[in-house]
């Protein structure tokens, strides 16, 4: 271990973490980064995770895959614990509530355990039965959104332990019209008002049932619109409801093929751009069994660059969309979550600056303060 330090020590597990994809690897990162402000951390973490990580980070690389990573995360653990002093352990989701619940009762430290959703709801009889009772074990939750908490409260989770912790953004400058000219002309986009879909093709996403019963009905009444895709299959959630082959059909209708435009997995600064040119963020989610929206931080992050959205309110979306930064729309009306499209894409709509102070609500800095309260409380 480290030399005496008047910082606590913490002890992170968490598979959550680039180089693995996607918004709770983006969200732990930024959490790790905030908690190593204030503390010297550990990260047990997936294979390749140090190259993202500093130096003053000590890291310890487990499998990527989800079953030796949980055997081997929870090995390195118990010989860290055994080698040096830690004052608190911090679980980056659901799947590692066994881990820290078998580590508190070998060592006795305290445990924080973030909940994103999807680890509350997932169908499966040994997650349920198994990760849940040690989940009301831990000494402190931080979730995601009030539909977190309610799902935690609905598995019998003390209440008093629970706090909500909005995840957060960036808020970048806008990009200039030269800038976002030459990522048109780069990505071959001619659309007169453009949509955005940011997100893994999975059921829950409802990318599919958009191309099928909205984006007809949008084109029709702008035939000038397109619809810009950002995301991929998704290969390493705990939820694999896949639907890329649904997605890629439904695409081939003449009806729509020339208006989506397919950019794959983009660096965060083409991340950016594709924010800052869009019209509208759409988010139209459907209700899966075992499956769930834990928040909604594309609508948030569309927000930083001054984009409204329109989703389907399910899950903890409605805490990443109020009027300031888009509309929610009854789940499942398409009538409905077209014309809100529509009335967004000619002109009426939030505009950037209301958009922008909805965003600085999420401000990175605003979520670690939040983060270090909890933490340091659960250190003293």
């Amino acid at each position: 271990m480290k030399g005496k330090s008047s910082k606590p020590h913490i002890l992170l597990i968490t598979r959550n973490l680039p180089p693995l994809i996607g918004g709770m690897e983006k969200l732990i990162h930024r959490i790790a980064l905030g908690i190593s402000q204030y503390s010297d951390l550990t990260i047990i973490g997936p294979k390749g995770c140090s190259q993202h990580l500093p130096n003053h980070i000590k890291t310890i690389e487990a499998p990527k895959n989800l079953a030796p990573f949980l055997f081997l995360s929870t090995s390195f653990a118990i010989r860290e614990l055994r080698a040096g002093r830690y004052d608190l352990l911090i679980g980056g989701s659901g799947i590692t509530a066994l881990t820290l619940y078998l580590l508190n009762r070998m060592f006795g430290h305290r445990t924080i355990i973030y909940l994103h959703g999807l680890d509350l709801v997932v169908d499966s009889t040994i997650y349920q039965k198994v990760f849940i009772p040690c989940i009301r074990t831990m000494n402190s939750i931080i979730v995601n959104s009030q539909n977190t908490k309610n799902l935690a409260l609905s598995k019998m989770v003390n209440e008093s332990k629970i706090t909500i912790i909005h995840p957060g953004t960036d808020l970048p400058p806008l990009p200039d019209s030269s800038t976002l000219d030459a990522f048109k002309q780069k990505f071959q986009i001619e659309f007169e008002y453009t949509m955005i879909f940011v997100g893994r093709f999975t059921r829950r996403k409802g990318l599919s049932m958009f191309i099928e019963n909205s984006l007809p009905n949008i084109l029709a009444a702008l035939p000038s619109a397109g619809l810009i895709v950002i995301g991929r299959a998704p290969g390493d959630s705990l939820n694999q409801q896949g639907e890329e082959q649904r997605v890629a059909q439904l695409a081939s209708n003449p009806l729509v093929r020339e208006r989506i435009k397919f950019l794959g997995q983009v660096d965060d600064e083409e991340l950016a751009h594709c924010y800052a040119l869009a019209d509208v963020s759409i988010f139209p989610l459907v209700h899966v069994k075992g499956d769930v929206e834990g928040f909604g931080m594309v609508a948030v992050e569309a927000a930083a660059l001054g984009t409204p959205t329109v989703a389907f309110d399910t899950g903890g979306v409605a805490d990443a969309i109020s009027n300031a930064n888009g509309m929610l729309i009854s789940p499942g009306n398409y009538p409905e979550f077209s014309a809100a499209v529509l009335q967004i894409l000619t002109g009426q709509k939030p505009g950037t600056a209301s958009c922008l102070e909805h965003a600085s609500q999420f401000a990175w800095d605003r979520v670690n303060d939040r983060f270090k309260e909890v933490v340091l409380e659960s250190t003293t």
